[in-house]
């Protein structure tokens, strides 16, 4: 299956320096338990109003300048950079009934888990986290619908197709906690992984029924199951890593059984991407790949493939004739450009792993089962991006990727003009099998 824009980008964006400030000021909770605690008493600040201040009004504007910034230049999908979140996946579990964020010692963490290692190094010992909170949790109201219809209506008509919104996994807080719920709300993993399979297939569904036809869901827990260190302490830990695998894939799989034809739908997997440059995790995909690419339901994945933590093209022998990679082959988390030429030789090194993993040609790898994007988003949290990144670094790393993409796969935007140009949108189990025509084009060799 080929994927909708041969150029992709994978959400978050940096920050103008009114919106970081306004957020930094922000007293809703969600970023007062983000920002971390007071220094007068080593806890979230919560004895002030919960109001969103000035931050709506400054979010509204830098979303309107990013959208057109992004027409403007004819960057496809457009997104709204996450503008409207401090963090990739802010604002989902805070909307869930029966679920609450609470500060939370790293003590109750998984030992060394990734993401927690580069606070550790900067002596933070407390975090946000997330539980139920009652034998049922629910999404009852929207997370994210109020901020697709803003964005929506930033849309020229003809463009609607091509917007792209991110939601984060059902199993984001399950796999980081030691005891991710009370035995007296849940009797078993798979319970709690149900109800919030529910909740974000419920997100889905409801961005979908008001328009919305690009999600990609992030989920770079995933491959910490790559990370040598990590594995090494689950073993010593005790911690079954397989089954919380199939478990994940299966959460993953209750998502996005089923869903409408028209709505295409992947899953980012990265490494990791504080503030400064710095990575969460390393090793090959090779680990997971084979179970990832059959066994979820997934059409297409957003992989990163930047540096020499994420390996080599290796994994992609195993993937299937009818899905897709998008190669996060420019980096964000540094502001150096990299070389045309090299980049081209690399999408076409994966074509090859590709092929021959299928059996078939690189020509037919090029136009059936692949797209280039950068590695990460560049902010995915709203304070800082990469070393040395500005936004002028930014959008010329963005231009880098579509101009990549016009060179192997020319003139795939002004044909097809995106997703308009797919016909098959056989995202989820049971969808039927309906011809595409992305790629029906020249190929540059």
């Amino acid at each position: 299956m080929a994927p909708p824009f041969r150029a992709d980008q994978v959400g978050s964006l940096l920050r103008p320096k009114s919106l970081v400030d306004a957020r930094a000021n922000s007293t809703l909770k969600a970023d007062r338990l983000r920002n971390g605690p007071s220094p007068e008493n080593g806890a979230p600040v919560d004895n002030v109003e919960d109001s969103w201040g000035e931050l709506k009004a400054v979010q509204d504007a830098a979303i309107k300048d990013v959208v057109r910034e992004q027409l403007d230049r004819n960057i496809l999908p457009v997104v709204t950079g996450e503008f409207e979140r401090s963090i990739f996946y802010g604002n989902f579990f805070e909307a869930l009934s029966g679920f609450e964020m609470r500060y939370t010692p790293l003590e109750d963490f998984k030992k060394d888990f990734p993401t927690n290692r580069p606070l550790i190094k900067r002596g933070i010992q407390c975090r946000e986290a997330g539980y139920p909170t009652a034998k049922k949790v629910t999404l009852d109201k929207s997370a994210y619908l109020d901020d697709w219809l803003f964005f929506r209506s930033l849309l020229p008509e003809d463009q609607v197709k091509n917007a792209k919104m991110t939601v984060p996994p059902p199993g984001w807080w399950h796999i980081q906690l030691k005891q991710p719920f009370s035995p007296e709300l849940f009797s078993s993993d798979e319970g709690l992984l149900s109800d919030l399979s529910a909740a974000v297939r419920k997100e889905i569904m409801t961005l979908y029924d008001n328009g919305l036809r690009v999600i990609q869901v992030d989920d770079p827990n995933l491959s910490f199951f790559c990370d040598e260190e990590w594995i090494a302490t689950c073993k010593t830990e005790g911690v079954d890593l397989d089954r919380l695998l199939e478990l994940y894939i299966k959460s993953h799989n209750d998502v996005i059984r089923d869903l409408p034809w028209d709505l295409h739908v992947g899953v980012h997997i990265c490494r990791g991407n504080f503030p400064n440059g710095v990575g969460l995790a390393s090793g090959s995909y090779e680990r997971i790949a084979r179970k990832l690419f059959n066994e979820t339901a997934y059409k297409l994945f957003y992989l990163e493939f930047d540096s020499p933590r994420a390996g080599d093209f290796t994994p992609l022998k195993h993937l299937p004739n009818d899905k897709a990679v998008v190669l996060g082959v420019v980096t964000t988390k540094h502001a150096d450009l990299e070389d045309m030429s090299e980049l081209k030789k690399r999408v076409y090194q994966a074509a090859d792993t590709i092929a021959q993993g299928q059996g078939r040609t690189r020509e037919d790898a090029l136009r059936d089962n692949l797209a280039v994007s950068p590695q990460c988003g560049f902010a995915s949290i709203h304070r800082e991006g990469g070393v040395g990144m500005s936004r002028e670094t930014m959008w010329e790393k963005l231009d880098l990727v579509k101009k990549l993409s016009e060179e192997i796969w020319p003139g795939w935007n002004k044909e097809q003009g995106g997703v308009s140009g797919v016909l098959d949108r056989n995202v989820g189990q049971g969808a039927p099998n309906r011809r595409h025509c992305l790629g029906s084009g020249s190929v540059h060799l």
